[in-house]
C-alpha cells in the first residue's frame, strides 16, 4: 500500500563514509519537523499544531531524514490518528524510495491481529500480502485522538516494536527479509495519515553479522524456479502460454525460495505500483488494466505417470500450465473474493491436480500482480516419485 514517491537521493558518500559499526557512543538525537534535514515527499504535508503539539502531518507520502545513515538502533515517534482508515508508520534502512523497512499502524483496526505490521520494501511494493502472521502482524490497541508512542529496536536481523509507552513488545521479528543493511530514517502515512511529533533517533554498535540459518522448507515445496522478464498483461495475457520457442526465447533467471517457500517476485521485477482493488463486484468481470506479469517454471521429474495434488497460494493471479497445456486460473486480489478479502497468500488457499507423465514435465506459471506483494508458493502434497530438475 506504499505509493511510489521518491525520498531525494541517498548518496553513496553517505553510505560509505557512515559512522563506523563499533566504537561510537550512543546518543540520542530528536530532530524538528522545522529542521531543514527534513524531505518531505508528500504534497499534502502539513506542519501545524495538534492536540497541543508542533507535529507534521502526512496523508500521501514521506518524509525522510536526508543525512540520516542508521544500521541498529532505536527509533521513536508520537503518533496521532483519527477512527477513520489510515496508515502511519515508521521506514527505516531507507536505501531509497522503493527499498526499505517499514514498520506501520492501521489505527482503523485497533485490537485486531493486523492492527501493527512490518514488511519489507522491494522496487517500490511493500509486500504486506507475502508477509503476514507472526513475525509480520500483530494484534494492538491503538488509541484515537491522543498521542500514542511508537517505538523500534533494530538490532542486526532483530526488530522489536513498543506501543504506548509498554515494556513489553507488540511485534517481535527476529528475520528481518531486507537482510542487513543500512539507510536513511523517515516517517509515512497515507489515506487518512496521521500526525507525527517528537520524532528521535539513537545510533547503537552494529550487531554482530551472523551466517544466515538455512531455510526450512515443508516436504513436497517447490524450491527449484526460473522467472521471465515482466510484461504488461495489456499487450499479452498471463492466461495464454507462448509457444515452446518464444518460451525457449525468453529471458529466464534462476531465483531464490524463502520460507516457508515462496518466490518474492518484488525481489526480483518492478510490479505496477497499485493496479486497484475490486471495491465494485461489477469490476470482477473482465480483465483489469494496469496488471504486469511474469511466467514462472519448474521442471518435475516423475518415476511412473500417476496424479498430484499441486496446492499453491499466488498473489494476486495465477494460470497453471503443465506440458503446454493449462489447467487452472485463480485470482486472489485484493476484496476480490469479498469485500472483506485482503488477499494475503497461503499455500492452502488453492490446488490443482497435475496428471504428470513418466519423465520429465514442466510446470509453469503465468503469475500477474495488482498491488500489496507480487509472489507464489507451491507445494506437492504427497511428493513421492517425483523430484526437481
Amino acid at each position: 500500500m506504499i505509493r511510489r514517491l521518491a525520498l531525494g537521493a541517498l548518496t553513496t558518500f553517505l553510505l560509505a563514509t557512515a559512522c563506523a559499526a563499533t566504537g561510537f557512543a550512543s546518543q540520542t538525537v530528536g530532530v524538528d519537523f522545522d529542521s531543514p534535514r527534513w524531505q518531505v515527499s508528500d504534497p499534502n504535508a502539513r506542519r501545524e499544531e495538534y492536540l497541543g503539539r508542533r507535529s507534521l502531518y502526512l496523508t500521501s507520502g514521506f518524509a525522510v531524514l536526508k543525512d540520516a545513515v542508521f544500521e541498529d538502533g532505536v527509533v521513536e515517534v508520537d503518533v496521532a490518528t483519527t477512527g477513520l482508515v489510515s496508515f502511519a508508520g515508521v521506514i527505516f534502512r531507507a536505501e531509497s524510495a522503493d527499498d526499505h523497512e517499514i514498520v506501520y499502524l492501521r489505527p482503523f483496526k485497533s485490537g485486531q491481529p493486523d492492527a501493527v505490521q512490518y514488511t519489507p520494501s522491494f522496487n517500490g511494493s511493500a509486500g504486506w500480502q507475502l508477509y503476514s502472521g507472526r513475525g509480520y502482524t500483530a494484534a494492538a490497541e491503538i488509541p484515537h485522538e491522543r498521542w500514542v508512542h511508537l517505538r523500534l529496536e533494530v538490532a542486526g536481523l532483530s526488530l522489536k516494536v513498543y506501543l504506548d509507552n509498554s515494556d513489553k513488545p507488540v511485534l517481535v521479528n527476529d528475520d528481518l527479509r531486507r537482510g542487513y543493511g543500512r539507510g536513511s530514517l523517515g516517517l509515512w502515512g497515507i489515506v487518512n495519515g496521521a500526525h507525527f511529533s517528537n520524532f528521535s533517533y539513537t545510533p547503537r554498535p552494529a550487531a554482530e553479522r551472523r551466517a544466515p540459518r538455512p531455510a526450512s522448507f515443508a516436504p513436497g515445496v517447490l524450491t527449484k524456479w526460473e522467472l521471465s522478464e515482466a510484461f504488461d498483461a495489456a499487450q499479452r495475457s498471463p492466461e495464454e502460454l507462448p509457444s515452446p520457442a518464444e518460451l525457449a526465447a525468453l529471458k529466464w533467471q534462476p531465483v531464490g525460495v524463502e520460507e516457508p517457500g515462496m518466490v518474492v517476485i518484488d525481489r526480483y521485477r518492478r510490479g505496477p505500483g497499485r493496479a486497484g482493488a475490486f471495491n465494485d463486484p461489477a469490476q470482477r468481470i473482465g480483465a483489469r488494466p494496469g496488471r504486469k506479469f511474469v511466467f514462472a517454471r519448474a521442471t518435475l521429474y516423475s518415476d511412473r505417470d500417476q496424479l498430484k495434488k499441486m496446492s499453491l497460494g499466488y498473489s494476486d493471479e495465477v494460470t497453471v500450465f503443465l506440458n503446454g497445456r493449462p489447467l487452472f486460473t485463480g485470482r486472489s486480489a485484493y476484496r476480490y473474493r469479498d469485500p472483506g478479502f485482503l488477499g494475503i497468500m497461503d499455500v492452502e488457499d488453492d490446488g490443482v491436480y497435475l496428471d504428470l507423465k513418466r519423465g520429465r514435465n514442466e510446470v509453469v506459471l503465468g503469475v500477474a500482480e495488482y498491488f500489496g506483494g507480487w509472489g507464489f508458493i507451491c507445494r506437492l502434497d504427497d511428493p513421492r516419485g517425483v523430484r526437481l530438475e
